[in-house]
């Protein structure tokens, strides 16, 4: 079983990848390292230069964050939106572009992880919220608008049944127990340096120190930072990002005990997807 999500990264996500993409000590590097090439220098000088314009066009945010420190671990209502030495604070947004709370302007590439991607104070959205607040927004039980909704995404994506989660981490929880209910299997599989949510079954290798990976065909599952029982974490196995054989390997030695593998059918983990469902299905057959 495959499960392809796409979640919010924590912070330093590029970071993450960086292990799988230049390499491990022993291990091969996936592409030509142009290292020797680059003046560290240079890229401090650069990377200071940049830092000086944030804070200098960013004064509001600052004060703003040293607000919130008093009241949200690290001034943020979710890890992944730390920066250094400050966050961005929004303050609204219309159609492709935001504001902070300085005034600067922004053009929106991110869209709030995609589900805003028919803009920012969308009319027609703002109008079914105004027109849905007068008739109250949540009494923990079913109700007509949930049915359209599953209905229209049962059309649109030709999948029958639809069960609605309120975050990432929820849906990618549900999507590990039903790969394990299905199969009877206990193992998942996922890539190094991928993020699928914070619960227990998926927060594992998302940014493994170099020294604990292992080898190449037999990676070792870090668990990301405390709180997970080893227990729990030997559950989930990592493989190495975008390396098909790689994941065939393991596969060869533990396919038996696999209930499945998560991964991002995009974004990070671009052209393993194919390969990897066919591997997958071929150990589970």
């Amino acid at each position: 079983m495959v499960v392809g999500t796409a979640g919010a990264p924590p912070q330093n996500t590029p970071a993450r990848l960086l292990p799988s993409v230049l390499g491990r000590g022993a291990r091969r590097p996936l592409y030509a390292s142009t290292v020797d090439q680059i003046d560290p220098k240079r890229v401090a000088a650069l990377t200071e230069a940049q830092q000086e314009l944030f804070r200098n066009n960013t004064g509001q945010s600052a004060k703003t964050y040293e607000r919130a420190m008093k009241v949200m671990p690290n001034g943020v209502p979710s890890s992944f939106q730390e920066n250094d030495p400050w966050p961005i604070y929004i303050e609204r947004g219309k159609g492709s572009r935001v504001w902070d709370v300085d005034g600067n302007e922004y053009a929106d590439f991110h869209n709030g992880f995609g589900v805003m991607c028919i803009g920012h104070a969308n009319p027609a959205v703002g109008a079914a919220v105004k027109a849905r607040i007068d008739d109250g927004t949540h009494f923990a039980a079913p109700t007509d608008g949930s049915i359209a909704v599953a209905e229209e995404l049962a059309r649109r994506f030709g999948l029958p049944q639809w069960r609605f989660n309120n975050s990432g981490t929820e849906a990618t929880m549900d999507a590990v127990h039903l790969a394990r209910g299905a199969t009877g299997r206990d193992t998942i599989l996922k890539i190094e340096g991928s993020y699928h949510g914070h619960h227990d079954s998926v927060i594992v290798s998302v940014y493994p120190p170099l020294e604990a990976l292992g080898a190449r065909d037999d990676p070792v599952s870090v668990p990301y930072g405390g709180g997970t029982p080893r227990a729990l974490t030997e559950l989930t196995r990592a493989v190495p990002f975008n390396d098909a054989a790689a994941l065939q390997s393991v596969l060869e030695k533990i396919g038996e005990q696999v209930a499945g593998l998560i991964m991002e059918p995009a974004m990070m983990n671009i052209n393993i997807i194919r390969r990897a469902r066919a591997i997958s299905s071929a150990s589970a057959s």
